[in-house]
């Protein structure tokens, strides 16, 4: 049988000048999730850092460092700048393998920019979108990735599980639940999972209850959690079940059986009683691409960029 252990981590999140706090819990983390031998480990959007134009560091090194120590392959986010002295950046999911090595980046394709992230509580930068829809082969299966609002975007898990993806992570950014978005995300993640015959899977960011009262909807009335920080969503979820979820912060993890996955992928539906399924297998066989000239064909809203040309 092909079974990984898969964690998901949602870390107290400093931000500002206090932010390369993040990289030592990072590196805590994946001591925790080697230890208790996960295979992977994924953080929350643009996790451990860094947020700003301003204060650049190196968190890869150190976490691939991390990675080889404990044996662990990590999903980690950062962000990158376009080019030397360009003052615009990438939101990058980096691929680090159990041995240390940086099997790849995935870099946000959607929106197209710019978006939320210039001067925010946290964030602070001018982001670029990017154009690539990379699968990364992890020796146990292939490994496709998504950012925060992407899961929106269901052409992008759908591209991925056509390209092989059999796990599909979606680390989110913040106050997810603040927003009144929560019930929508994790519908759209599990979705993503039935739609697609994988596994996905995702991660917030958590903070000091104060930080997210301001961004509180008036109509939401939300509990308090035992952390005194925000509410988190993560959640890891199987085409036919959610394996596990949970508000709190630390690490949360589930054992992925990807023989099951490729079983569905490979099975036929049929009306037997009892089903051996709590899903319809096989659905992307059921795919005409002949008939889906549209998506493409329609074009895309104009988005007005202040200091950039139009684009389509």
């Amino acid at each position: 049988m092909a079974l990984i252990r898969l964690a998901v981590a949602q870390p107290r999140t400093w931000y500002g000048a206090d932010e390369r706090r993040n990289l030592e819990e990072a590196i805590r983390l994946v001591a925790q999730a080697g230890a208790t031998e996960c295979d992977l480990l994924l953080f929350p959007e643009n996790f451990p850092g860094p947020y700003r134009e301003r204060g650049r560091f190196d968190a890869i090194g150190p976490l691939s460092a991390a990675a080889k120590k404990n044996h662990v392959s990590v999903v980690a986010g950062t962000s990158e700048e376009t080019g030397p002295g360009s003052n615009r950046f990438h939101i990058i999911a980096v691929v680090i393998g159990a041995d240390g090595t940086v099997k790849g980046r995935y870099h946000r394709t959607h929106p197209v920019g710019p978006y939320i992230y210039p001067g925010g509580d946290l964030w602070d930068f001018k982001y670029e979108e990017a154009d690539q829809f990379p699968v990364f082969d992890m020796g146990w299966g292939k490994l496709g990735l998504l950012v925060c609002s992407e899961v929106f975007v269901p052409e992008i898990a759908r591209i991925l599980a056509l390209k092989g993806a059999e796990v599909c992570l979606m680390h989110a950014g913040l106050l997810i639940d603040e927003l009144g978005y929560t019930d929508n995300w994790r519908t759209l993640v599990r979705a993503r999972a039935i739609e697609n015959l994988m596994y996905t899977a995702t991660t917030v960011h958590l903070f000091p209850e104060e930080f997210g009262r301001k961004y509180r909807q008036a109509d939401l009335k939300l509990p308090p959690t035992g952390s005194h920080l925000t509410a988190g969503i993560a959640m890891i979820a199987s085409p036919e079940r959610v394996l596990c979820e949970s508000h709190e912060p630390g690490l949360l993890s589930a054992v992925l059986d990807l023989d099951r996955v490729r079983w569905l992928r490979e099975t036929d539906e049929e009306l037997i009683v009892p089903a051996p399924y709590r899903t319809i297998p096989g659905v992307l066989k059921w795919r005409r691409p002949e008939l889906y000239g549209q998506l493409t064909a329609q074009p895309a809203a104009k988005v007005t960029r202040p200091d950039r040309a139009v684009k389509a």
